[in-house]
Order: structure tokens, then C-alpha cells, then sequence
């Protein structure tokens, strides 16, 4: 592929994958920490489906993509950490919570760095088309993925695409049966049109 010149730090793609931290930042600063989880969660997920895999085809992306690996797995640890805390889960009533929202400021600011660094090697060694096909696959994974961290799961490979699949159903409905805040762009269904027996049905007249 051709790279074409595009400034790597003003890229709107750097600013879009930063809009995640920040909604988590402002979550946690107004005491909404598992609004931060839903966000860092589902955008974790939705970068593992799509930017890391395209960072595996551009060579030059390869040590900014094992050091993204390694604050992907800190921060997800944490983000579980915080899930259970805030959920009061017994297994993580002993946990100090200051403590644990001051190395979750810490991780996600190394996270942060350490994606923009992976997303500015891509955009350079990218073309245009294939960074725009990336921004929008991207933003379809981010309104279908999970909204938990799932530390343990298969990341990578087939297992990962599955993964990512029954994780974000099996969160869904577990949001849906705890009435739980979901800020997180989510995708919208349009409601089915009825037909003809469903109208009658429904008691409606056909005109």
C-alpha cells in the first residue's frame, strides 16, 4: 500500500479514539465510574476488532501495537476491578477505592498514549481509503461491542472475533436485566413495520 501525506497528529481518527478517554475521564469526575466502565469497555473491544488488526498488516505499527497490548491488558484489569468494586461484588469489597480510581486515571492515560502513538504509525503507513474504512469499522464496532471488560476472553484470532460477538449479547442482556446506564453509542434498530396479519392482530383495519 501507498502512503500518502496526511499529518499524522491532527488526524480526525487520533481525536476520535481519544473521545473514549475522555467521556471516561469526565465519567469518573462526576462519580458516574461505571459509566467510565461501559466506555473504556466497549471501546477496547471495538479497537481490538478493528485497529489491531490493521496494525498487523503495517510492519512499521508492530512496536507501538505490543506496547498498546500492554496497556490494553492493565487497563481491562482494572476496568474489571472497578466493575466488581461499584457493583458490590463481595470478591472486591476489600479493595480501596481512591486507590483504584487513582491507577485507573494512571492506566488510562497510559492507555491513551500509547493508542494515539499505534494510530498515528497507521495513518502514516496507511492510504487515505484504507484509514477512512478503518475510522467507519471502527465506529460500527464500537455501537455493537461489549459494555464489561472481559479480561479473560480470547482477544485475538477467530476465538476473538466469537468472543466479541457473545460477549456484546450476553452484556446486552444483562444491562437490560440490571436497568443498567449504557452511554456508549449503541446501535438503533428501526421498529418492523407490521403486515397484514399482524395488523389484524393488533385490531387495526385495513384501509
Amino acid at each position: 500500500m501507498t502512503a500518502q501525506p496526511v499529518s499524522r497528529a491532527d488526524h480526525p481518527f487520533v481525536g476520535a479514539l481519544a473521545d473514549a478517554h475522555q467521556k471516561a475521564g469526565d465519567a469518573l469526575a462526576a462519580d458516574q465510574p461505571l459509566d467510565a466502565v461501559v466506555w473504556l469497555s466497549a471501546h477496547l473491544a471495538a479497537c481490538l476488532h478493528t485497529v489491531h488488526r490493521a496494525a498487523k498488516q503495517v510492519g512499521a505499527a508492530e512496536p507501538a501495537l505490543l506496547a498498546l497490548r500492554s496497556a490494553d491488558r492493565e487497563l481491562e484489569r482494572l476496568l474489571r476491578q472497578a466493575e466488581q468494586h461499584h457493583a458490590g461484588d463481595s470478591l472486591a469489597a476489600q479493595l480501596d477505592g481512591k486507590r483504584l480510581e487513582t491507577h485507573l486515571h494512571a492506566a488510562i492515560e497510559t492507555h491513551a498514549r500509547a493508542e494515539a502513538d499505534l494510530v498515528r504509525a497507521l495513518v502514516e503507513g496507511l492510504d487515505t481509503t484504507d484509514v477512512e474504512t478503518l475510522m467507519s469499522a471502527y465506529a460500527e464496532a464500537l455501537r455493537q461491542a461489549p459494555t464489561r471488560p472481559h479480561p479473560h476472553a480470547p482477544h485475538r484470532g477467530m476465538l476473538g472475533a466469537a468472543a466479541f460477538r457473545i460477549d456484546a449479547l450476553r452484556d446486552k442482556v444483562m444491562d437490560t436485566m440490571d436497568g443498567r446506564n449504557v452511554p456508549s453509542p449503541r446501535r438503533t434498530r428501526e421498529p418492523a413495520r407490521a403486515g397484514r396479519w399482524g395488523r389484524y392482530v393488533l385490531g387495526e383495519m385495513e384501509k
